[in-house]
């Protein structure tokens, strides 16, 4: 993701509000070896894994059929998902093609700081905002059983879905308008390569997009985190009492039907079906704890990102913390990824109907025939 900046001929640099030199965050060594390790092993090979892993979840949830709304709006979560972790391995791309051509590598990870990085970040800001749909769907769920299955049809979650990702993709999107690729003389290659440098648009708009920018990577994670983390406090205080209700009710029925039942029998009777209700109350809760928890992981790091640049103007690339906003992008894209990584093994340690047929298309799959020649 690294753009070489020792030679500020090389990149083109308009002069803004400050001096275009740039601050050194460690040694050009130093950076190099950041990068080999977070762009070519850790985020590529997360990126990979999130391939696969959103791919299975997509497969599942096709498996079983859109009957419910979850299962569409679990599914578009995913398709984002895939879309972020495919960006990732295009956004490092150029390690692997470096091997083979350094002239097209160093192009090609230019390129993809402007185009890739970009993207990696959208899809993260559509996932957030799903992510808290899906809370409050959820919520509707505990609040008003009765209603929500008129009220939330698959129909109703897939326009939601398709909304809610033009809108939010749609609020970032002039952003891919700001650098403009050109292809330029690069001496210590010896050899013509692509760069990005700020476009006419860019310089025009600096102030005013930016500003709008900045805001809206603050507010559309912070709202949907906001939303999740309502939503779920609301849910786990409506299970906590249709718990205690259920506990109360059965008591009275046992105590009602106690002439029937010798006191052991009863006792072992009562305890199991309370215990049965309190365990699936206890595994929604957890499920909805455990995402919480990942969102708070993913966004937080995000978030704290775009604070800081919008209090420091000089945070940001081709400006004179350029290097230093290139390290912290990487805890920023690792955390990114990791979110897209996680939803298969989330769903599947959490959920039975999920792991029932994920093991069935797996069984399947291994005993289909297989023909020789």
């Amino acid at each position: 993701m690294m753009l070489s900046l020792e030679n500020a001929t090389d990149i083109n640099i308009t002069s803004g509000p400050t001096t275009p030199y740039f601050y050194t965050f460690l040694d050009a060594k130093k950076r190099k070896v950041v990068e080999i390790v977070m762009d070519y092993v850790v985020i590529f090979g997360i990126s990979v894994i999130g391939v696969v892993t959103n791919t299975l979840v997509i497969l599942v949830y096709t498996k079983q059929g859109f009957r419910e709304s979850v299962a569409v709006s679990m599914t578009t979560i995913s398709l984002w998902d895939l879309i972020k972790c495919i960006a990732g391995i295009m956004n490092t791309f150029s390690g692997i093609l470096s091997l083979f051509d350094p002239v097209a590598a160093q192009s090609w990870q230019n390129i993809s700081t402007a185009v890739f990085n970009y993207l990696i970040s959208f899809s993260s800001y559509v996932t957030s905002v799903m992510a808290a749909y899906v809370a409050v769907e959820r919520c509707l769920c505990v609040t008003i059983p009765l209603k929500v299955k008129w009220l939330l049809t698959p129909r109703v979650t897939l326009i939601s879905c398709v909304v809610i990702s033009i809108v939010v993709f749609g609020a970032f999107a002039v952003m891919f308008g700001i650098y403009d690729i050109v292809w330029t003389w690069n001496a210590s290659l010896n050899a013509t390569v692509a760069i990005y440098r700020k476009s006419d648009f860019y310089v025009s708009n600096e102030v005013p997009l930016f500003a709008y920018y900045n805001l809206s990577g603050i507010l559309w994670p912070l709202a949907a985190f906001l939303v999740i983390l309502v939503a779920t406090i609301i849910i786990v205080v409506k299970l906590r009492e249709g718990s205690k209700f259920r506990v109360g009710t059965q008591t009275s029925t046992f105590s009602k039907q106690g002439e029937h039942y010798s006191n052991s029998k009863k006792s072992g009777y009562q305890d199991t079906h309370v215990q049965k209700h309190l365990k699936r109350d206890r595994q929604v809760v957890k499920m909805l704890l455990v995402i919480i928890i990942i969102y708070i992981a993913s966004l937080a790091p995000r978030i704290a990102n775009y604070l800081a640049k919008y209090f420091v103007y000089d945070f940001y690339f081709l400006r004179r913390h350029h290097y230093l906003f290139e390290f912290v992008t990487y805890g920023v894209l690792f955390a990114d990824s990791s979110n897209g990584a996680v939803n298969f093994f989330v769903f599947y340690t959490m959920s039975s109907s999920f792991r029932t047929t994920f093991r069935a298309m797996a069984c399947a799959s291994k005993s289909s025939p297989s023909f020789s020649t």
